[in-house]
This record gives C-alpha cells, structure tokens and sequence, in this order.
C-alpha cells in the first residue's frame, strides 16, 4: 500500500502535463500512488496522462470536484494535491511523511515560489 497518494486535477494541460508527471515519476518509483483527475479536457491531456500515472480519472469539472474525486479513490493515507504548474522540492516526500508524523498535525503545506517574468508575479 502506498504512503502517499499525488492528486493532481487537470483541465486542459495537455502542453505541460507530461513535464508535470515525468517530475513525480520518482515518487511512483519509491512506491507512492499518482493520480490525475481530468475535469473534461479537450485538448489529450488525460491521454498523455494516462502512462505516466497510476490512475487518470474523468471527474466533474472544478478544482475541488475533481480533487474530491481523487480522494476517494487514493489509496495512501496521506494526501498530496499538486496542480499540474507546480514542482516539488527535492525529498518532498520524506519531508511531507516525517513532519506529518512528528507534529502529530492532520495538514501541512509547502511555501510557494514564482517563477516567471511576468509583473503580477511581483504582487504575489
């Protein structure tokens, strides 16, 4: 059984969606679960989705929708939603499953950092 289940919703992310989920292979490798959750796409992202994850479902369109989806599917324990424009640091994993453990806490997150050029980033 797997510690922890990636679920990632989708719509319309076929041009990134194959980077997003080559950078969690590693996670599959260490035997945690990925899930993709399509919320109706029509461009292929759930084709393109579909050798890289453990499980690509076809949800209801919306963010949290398709991420309650997931849930109920997962199999882990402990959750991990990531959007498709999102990496994780180095160890995230380990980091996710330790601090969980040794707080006793139900949640957690990661600080987030922008990359890109644009000048809203800057307002963020």
């Amino acid at each position: 059984m797997p510690r922890l289940s990636v679920i990632v919703p989708t719509l319309n992310e076929a041009p990134r969606i194959t980077g997003a989920l080559d950078a969690l292979q590693d996670l599959r490798g260490a035997g945690h679960e990925l899930i993709v959750v399509d919320g109706g796409s029509s461009d292929a992202t759930a084709e393109r989705a579909a050798p890289l994850a453990d499980r690509v479902l076809c949800g209801p369109r919306g963010r949290g929708p398709q991420m309650n989806a997931g849930a109920r599917v997962a199999r882990a324990a402990v959750l991990l939603f990531l959007h498709a424009d999102t990496r994780l640091p180095p160890g995230a994993a380990d980091t996710i499953l330790r601090g969980l453990q040794r707080s006793g806490c139900d949640w957690g997150r990661f600080d987030v950092r922008l990359s890109g050029e644009r000048p809203a980033f800057r307002l963020i």
